[in-house]
């Protein structure tokens, strides 16, 4: 029986949480602010609606808690953008502190340590903490003396510094360590 081809469905983007904007706008009498941040005084909604597509604008609630509530005369798409924008530039700013990992084993080569080494230094300068893991085997895992040596030399090799940021976990099958950088 020959398989189907599954196709790919395309995800749309979470909708961005709207503020109420001219006829869902519920309030009798309004604040409002114009569209260079003037205060423009009290209104009946109608009015207002009326003076903002006077202009050729939205009228946007910017804060429905106050008495009488808040709206301002703004493009709403611009608005939607510009919020849309400045979340991701602070999304892209919090992503910054992750925690990598490194897996060794008691019989990791030379070639492999270095490399490891390296990419623990260039993780720690990076401003990461490593989560150094050290997996034990067959009748490797009588020996934990040795992997917590193994851990320590692993530490102490590492360029620029580093040291472990609470004791070691111990697990069925190995230990691990959280490495931060030396200051």
């Amino acid at each position: 029986m020959p398989s189907r081809r599954r196709r790919y469905r395309h995800r749309p983007k979470p909708e961005l949480k709207k503020p109420p904007a001219n006829d869902e706008i519920t309030a009798p009498e309004v604040r409002l602010v114009g569209l260079e941040g003037e205060q423009l005084g009290v209104f009946a909604i109608a009015d207002a609606i009326a003076k903002a597509q006077e202009i050729g604008t939205d009228l946007v609630m910017v804060a429905d808690k106050a008495n009488p509530p808040v709206v301002r005369i703004m493009d709403m798409g611009k608005h939607l953008y510009e919020k849309r924008k400045k979340d991701a530039k602070q999304k892209a700013k919090s992503k910054g502190k992750d925690i990598k990992g490194i897996r060794i084993g008691l019989k990791t080569d030379d070639h492999d340590w270095n490399m490891r080494l390296t990419q623990a230094a260039n993780f720690l300068a990076e401003g990461h903490k490593v989560k150094l893991e050290i997996k034990l085997r067959g009748r490797e895992k009588q020996r934990f003396d040795l992997a917590e040596e193994r851990i320590k030399e692993f530490v102490a090799g590492v360029p620029g510094g580093a040291k472990p940021a609470d004791t070691f976990s111990r697990s069925a099958n190995g230990l691990t360590v959280l490495l931060t950088k030396n200051s």
